[in-house]
């Protein structure tokens, strides 16, 4: 499984989120490649699951909303770990 965070330039808040979700993944023993990107270059990146914030949700491209998982909050663990529960027990 691939696993793509989304945030505006691809620095800040999507590495956060990386790493976030790295270690929820690590204590559900799920194993899972994840890596971080910018909105602008999405597309040229083919993943299982985009993760992304409400603020940015509206400009991921059509064909990625099915694959998308929107946050809340990147930093809350909590948070990351319902959504992502609930995506992945589909």
């Amino acid at each position: 499984m691939k696993i793509m965070c989304v945030c505006g330039m691809g620095l800040g808040s999507s590495l956060i989120a990386k790493m976030n979700v790295e270690d929820i993944l690590r204590e559900m023993g799920i194993s899972a490649e994840v890596d971080n990107c910018d909105l602008g270059s999405v597309t040229m990146h083919d993943a299982d699951l985009y993760i992304t914030t409400n603020e940015l949700a509206a400009n991921i491209p059509q064909d990625f909303q099915p694959k998308t998982l929107v946050l809340d909050n990147f930093l809350s663990k909590d948070s990351i770990r319902e959504k992502l529960q609930s995506v992945l027990n589909k």
